[in-house]
């Protein structure tokens, strides 16, 4: 057995890397769709080859490991690898994009990653590795099919279903509800601009938009999330009612669980009656250079 390791050196790269990272996380609960972050770091002037390192047992892919960045923070990926392969593989995958990470070539200093509460084995590496937990927040959900009411008769209503998700249109609506500075509205176009959604609900009384919604699915495990959320006043006693439209669309394309971040809800808003429940965390990990072990 012969295992070698190499750095990133074409496009075939990334889609080996989507590939493997779709296989690892398959069964692993809550994970979600694949961003378009490291097709987007490539266009980047801190792309740097070495930031992505892949380890072959002859000429079978058996694991990889990955960052993106910008200044000195860094979003550092798992070591993921063959069950068979964790240990020295996964710890030398790790040590070399770290070591990169950090090093005066790239000037990473801040690192940060996320995993889901259940992901428990991805989250105890992170903290042997001198990570730290420094959030949690709830994520609520449902399993299909949901025992769904029908909706109520909303005066002057309309609603559509498109394609794509367009960042102004949910940035005209969710602004009418809270303020954002521009700082946080270059963060929140970037983050959403990574999204690969696979549709947006737009929903409007007497042809003014006041609810924007934009959704993804995983086609390989139909697992769905409603990962944009605006809403006008007028939106929030209709809420329920907006939220069935969510779901009548996610029956039709076939999902089999769909979440949010509780943080989207209104106030005063009943799981029960939406058909969620507590289902996960997202959990925030992270470490400075200073920190590491």
């Amino acid at each position: 057995m012969t295992i070698t390791f190499r750095f990133y050196e074409n496009s075939s790269d990334l889609d080996l890397q989507y590939s493997f990272w779709n296989q690892m996380t398959k069964n692993l609960p809550y994970a979600w769709k694949p961003t378009f972050s490291p097709k987007l770091y490539e266009s980047q002037v801190e792309f740097n080859k070495k930031s992505r390192v892949f380890a072959f047992e002859n000429e079978r892919l058996i694991g990889y490991m990955s960052f993106s960045g910008k200044g000195d923070f860094v979003s550092l990926g798992y070591p993921w690898v063959l069950p068979e392969f964790e240990g020295s593989v996964q710890d030398e995958l790790f040590g070399k994009v770290l070591d990169f990470a950090k090093s005066d070539e790239y000037g990473g200093k801040v690192f940060a990653q996320r995993f889901r509460s259940q992901w428990n084995k991805q989250i105890d590496y992170f903290l042997s590795k001198g990570f730290q937990i420094t959030n949690r927040s709830q994520i609520i959900g449902a399993k299909y099919p949901i025992l769904l009411k029908s909706i109520q008769t909303i005066p002057d209503f309309s609603f559509e279903i498109k394609d794509n998700f367009l960042f102004e249109e949910w940035k005209n609506i969710k602004t009418k509800q809270q303020p954002l500075t521009n700082e946080q509205l270059s963060m929140l176009s970037e983050y959403y601009g990574s999204i690969e959604f696979d549709y947006a609900l737009e929903c409007k009384i007497a042809d003014e938009p006041i609810a924007y919604f934009g959704v993804t699915i995983r086609a390989d495990t139909d697992y769905s999330e409603i990962l944009a959320v605006a809403l006008d006043q007028k939106a929030i006693p209709y809420f329920y009612d907006l939220l069935t439209l969510v779901h009548n669309e996610n029956n039709k394309r076939k999902v089999k669980t769909v979440t949010m971040a509780k943080s989207h809800l209104p106030k005063g808003v009943i799981l029960e009656k939406l058909g969620f429940a507590a289902l996960t965390e997202d959990v925030m990990m992270y470490m400075r250079k200073e920190q590491q072990a």
